[in-house]
């Protein structure tokens, strides 16, 4: 039986391997197609590659060499139309302001619910609200 993420791609930028895998685990068994990188420098690239591959952009608020904020700055600069999410363990009121400001369509800190970040992901995709267990992603 097909996900609600079936026709979705999505793109997720973490370096933390654990986590990179919680949520790949968590989208492909709603059937999305997921990428996963540990580096924003390697999604930079990719979305360069491929401008209208992805329909989302889940990338960690803190990474080494281009954080979170600058991705998106960078991202929304050239691919306004993608909407991205910004992951973080240290949620920060000004940051949280920065990056929405910048054009993040979403600032969760983790952990958070599997439904709670299915059920976003779904409103800013369009999609139908969605229910699952209540499992926590969570790095660690």
């Amino acid at each position: 039986m097909p996900g609600i993420f079936s026709d979705k791609s999505i793109l997720i930028v973490d370096d933390d391997v654990r986590m990179l895998h919680a949520l790949e685990k968590v989208f492909s068994r709603e059937s999305a197609s997921v990428t996963c990188v540990d580096l924003a420098l390697d999604a930079l690239k990719i979305l360069v590659a491929r401008p209208k591959k992805f329909d989302l952009l889940i990338t960690d608020l803190r990474m080494p060499f281009v954080s979170g904020a600058r991705t998106v700055s960078v991202v929304h600069g050239v691919l306004p139309e993608l909407p991205i999410i910004v992951l973080t363990a240290f949620g920060d009121p000004d940051v949280k302001a920065e990056c929405l400001r910048k054009g993040a369509a979403a600032f969760l800190e983790k952990p958070l619910e599997a439904s709670l970040l299915l059920d976003i992901v779904g409103k800013i995709l369009g999609l139908e609200k969605i229910s699952v267990s209540d499992e926590q992603i969570n790095s660690k």
